[in-house]
Order: C-alpha cells, then sequence, then structure tokens
C-alpha cells in the first residue's frame, strides 16, 4: 500500500492508510497511516455499527489534513469492543 501511496502523493493527491501493522506501514514508507488496534480484517470497525465506521472515517480524513510529517502513524484512539469472535462473524 506505501508504495501505491507515494506514486499517488507524488501527483499531488493526499492519502492516509489504516493498519494493524504499523511496524511494517512504516517499512513499506506510508506517507501517513493510522494505527488501528481492532483485529485483522476489520480496520473499519465492527460490523453494524455505524457509528464507530464513521468515527474512523471522519478521523481518516481529518489526519489527512493534519498529519504534515511523512512517515507519520498515529493511534486511533478508539478500541475494539467485544470478543474476537465477533469480529470474525
Amino acid at each position: 500500500m506505501g508504495l501505491i501511496q507515494n506514486a499517488l502523493e507524488e501527483n499531488g493527491i493526499s492519502t492516509i492508510s489504516l493498519t494493524t501493522q504499523p511496524h511494517i506501514t512504516k517499512m513499506v514508507g506510508a506517507p501517513r497511516a493510522i494505527y488501528m488496534r481492532f483485529p485483522q480484517g476489520n480496520l473499519v470497525g465492527q460490523a453494524f455499527n455505524p457509528e464507530q465506521q464513521r468515527s474512523i472515517l471522519r478521523t481518516a480524513l481529518e489526519a489527512v489534513g493534519s498529519i504534515k510529517e511523512t512517515g507519520t502513524i498515529m493511534e486511533y484512539p478508539g478500541r475494539w469492543r467485544g470478543s474476537l469472535r465477533s469480529a470474525r462473524t
């Protein structure tokens, strides 16, 4: 993802990624990202939780404008609620 982001950024298009693996995100050189302490594969929130999903989207869009330093990975303030089993259903 970082390679695609960098190509888009070189053409003036701001990007952001969501990650559960910040060490990998940093290694590939993503210009900006948000670290999600969520189960793998659930980066945009829990199913049937539109309030949480809107919060994640809002945070990501705001971060595109507020993160100025390349390579910054901020941490999403919310946490996964419920069991990991709920992430698989």
